[in-house]
């Protein structure tokens, strides 16, 4: 079937949508886009009249998306970067862009990795520099065009694009291989306890175990959640997730979630896409498709008993 106009949305809308999501300021995109506060509100209320539901909330003060506004960002996001990049494919500029993307090692491994080759498949336009740090020291001297930071909840920076992934929980794992080795009716609490960062210095109380009341002995400890993770799939013992980093793993039976969805913590840090240029619209529309990816991947986490796994 031919796309005709009628069918399409107006691209003019679309543009100010997402200028205003980034900004969450009509005022800001008005400037970004050069159009007046009005101009801005009446092409948003023309995208909203072509999807018959409204796509932002007004508060005062600011702005934030309805439901059927994050399903459209989410589908925006891409969308745009791929024509972001349109003039130099046609131009077949031999000098793409390079980007540089920030972010923690432990997230690379056990999120980010399996989905670079779709991210690059998204924004064909750049040439993707992967930047990696172990401390928020590195993080904080690192020159990138995109940060991905696990930071306390509410430390916004002023002058600077942010985006927070979906809220994250905390909860025990363990592999399939060691639960197996559990008498029928055994408690997982009296398993060999993982724990990371230096003792004492836990950033919130649902990474201690004193916490989950687990009897058990601490048997070993780790500098970052991404190696006792991996101790953990190896059967070392059982370590406390969040549930980002697991979600893969947990679909594919390479760990246990062994609390139900009301035991579970609540993280006290997020997650959170921050870029410096405001006006980088491609660093606002690469978090957009990250966090996009975080909810839809990792929506579905997984919970299995002991006995489940004696089954296996």
């Amino acid at each position: 079937m031919a796309l005709t106009p009628s069918r399409m949305p107006p691209f003019a809308g679309l543009l100010a949508f997402d200028a205003t999501l980034r900004h969450g300021s009509m005022t800001l995109a008005g400037d970004e886009l050069g159009l007046t506060q009005s101009a801005v509100s009446h092409r948003i209320r023309a995208l909203e009249e072509f999807f018959g539901a409204a796509l932002l909330e007004r508060l005062n003060p600011g702005l934030r998306a309805t439901e059927a506004g994050t399903r459209l960002a989410r589908e925006l996001a891409p969308l745009l970067g791929t024509l972001a990049g349109m003039r130099r494919r046609i131009a077949a500029s031999p000098e793409p862009r390079g980007f540089r993307l920030g972010l923690g090692t432990s997230l690379l491994a056990w999120w980010l990795s399996p989905r670079l080759p779709a991210l690059c498949e998204a924004f064909p336009d750049l040439v993707i520099d992967v930047v990696t740090w172990d401390t928020t020291a590195e993080a904080a001297r690192s020159e990138v065009d995109l940060s991905l930071l696990w930071l306390p909840q509410e430390s916004g920076t002023a002058g600077a694009g942010e985006v927070t992934f979906p809220v994250e929980h905390v909860f025990p794992v363990a592999s399939p291989t060691l639960l197996r080795t559990m008498r029928p009716g055994s408690d997982w609490r009296t398993l060999p306890l993982l724990a990371k960062g230096r003792r004492g210095e836990e950033t919130g109380r649902e990474w201690s175990w004193a916490t989950w009341r687990a009897p058990g002995r601490e048997a070993m400890r780790f500098r970052d959640i991404g190696s006792s993770l991996q101790a953990a799939m190896d059967g070392n013992g059982v370590a406390l997730a969040r549930s980002l980093l697991v979600a893969d793993a947990l679909r594919q039976r390479r760990l246990v979630r062994l609390a139900g969805e009301n035991e579970a913590f609540a993280c006290t840090k997020s997650q959170v896409a921050r870029w410096h240029d405001l006006h980088d619209g491609t660093a606002a529309r690469m978090a957009a498709w990250l966090v996009s990816s975080a909810g839809r991947e990792g929506a579905s986490e997984g919970v299995a008993t002991v006995a489940d796994s004696s089954r296996d």
